[in-house]
């Protein structure tokens, strides 16, 4: 019976909030308070020439190898990340990356050498939870391309540098852009602090540390950037953006936040991933004034969740807004400190140029 209830008032919900939206209602929409900023000077946006490509950890894996006694190699990877590229559709050389790695999920595929690994003996990722790189310039080297900058590990900064090639761009079978990179650097895990127990650091009879010195890290980076379309995947997202073409942001956030405030998250039929899918549509389709109020509306929504903030900076700075842009993404960045969106608008919004 209470199973039965729970579908009906979904059902009663999504009909609801779906309300009054005519097939035949014109494209062209907006509230009065969207078209009033349309009509005004638009600011120069902060991501002028720019595409932010989000890197995905299926496609993108940070692996590494460390000589083992020297007659073998340990080879272990970092799964969980996450990372933005800045890219610059005209000149390479313009763009910027970060990388945040949760060094938890630090995996060799031994169990009893992982657990030895995190301790504070090595990684220490109870008190080091986070490596972050972030570049710094990239400049054309030969056939390909030079990435410096710094690199955060174990409580330890340091500039590294990394050569790499372009492997090129491409739409996939979705429609959405997707780039390659290869590179490759090493680093020595004892300019970190990665020191480990006086017995891995002794030499064998062939020389060689039990522990080699140098690690070495082959990047295979895959990016995507999610194109602007008329419609989405999921159903309900696609609902959400008809009610919005057909009447607007500004009514269908009023009648989300009147829903809101007396229905359950778990029986809201838009919840938050479809509210950043449809204000990533808007900002990609040009309409980043409109992208803003459904973010607000995210971030209002779901008050513990950095999304919503890491899309109001993102519509702020398309905006040209560079204040308001800074405190969305450093509240976003406050809030999850891996919101490399977020990390990525402010070291745009926070300088003018970047070299």
């Amino acid at each position: 019976m209470h199973s039965k209830r729970s579908l009906w008032l979904t059902l009663l919900i999504t009909a609801t909030i779906m309300a009054s939206v005519a097939p035949s209602a014109p494209a062209a929409r907006a509230s009065k308070g969207t078209k009033a900023a349309k009509a005004a000077p638009a600011a120069k946006s902060l991501l002028e020439g720019l595409e932010l490509f989000s890197v995905g950890s299926a496609h993108s894996p940070i692996e590494f190898s460390l000589g083992w006694m020297g007659i073998s190699r340990v080879r272990g990877t970092f799964p969980d990340f996450s990372g933005t590229i800045a890219l610059d559709r005209n000149d390479l050389t313009r763009s910027s990356v970060t990388i945040v790695i949760r060094t938890k999920g630090l995996t060799t595929f031994n169990e009893r050498r992982d657990r030895d690994l995190k301790t504070a003996d090595w990684f220490d990722v109870e008190k080091f939870p986070t490596a972050v790189f972030s570049s710094r310039e990239i400049a054309k080297q030969g056939d390909g391309y030079v990435m410096r900058g710094t690199l955060t590990l174990h409580g330890v900064t340091k500039d590294v540098e990394i050569p790499f090639a372009f492997n090129g761009r491409l739409k996939d079978t979705g429609g959405d852009d997707r780039i390659g990179f290869e590179g490759h650097t090493t680093l020595n895990r004892k300019d970190f602090g990665i020191v480990g127990p006086a017995r891995y650091n002794a030499l064998t009879e062939l020389g060689k540390m039990m522990v080699g010195e140098d690690a070495d890290l082959p990047l295979a980076v895959e990016a995507v950037h999610f194109a602007a379309k008329d419609t989405l995947f999921d159903r309900g997202a696609d609902s959400l953006w008809r009610a919005v073409v057909t009447r607007g942001v500004a009514a269908v956030a009023k009648q989300y936040r009147d829903l809101h405030a007396t229905t359950p998250d778990s029986l809201m039929p838009v919840g938050e991933g479809r509210l950043s899918g449809v204000g990533a549509q808007l900002a990609e389709k040009g309409d980043p004034a409109d992208a803003l109020e459904l973010f607000k509306l995210q971030a209002e929504s779901f008050p513990k969740s950095a999304s919503g903030n890491v899309g109001m900076a993102w519509a702020y700075a398309l905006l040209g807004d560079r204040e308001n842009a800074v405190a969305a993404a450093e509240k976003a960045v406050s809030m999850e400190p891996g919101a490399t969106r977020a990390l990525e608008i402010l070291r745009r919004a926070r300088a003018t140029t970047v070299n």
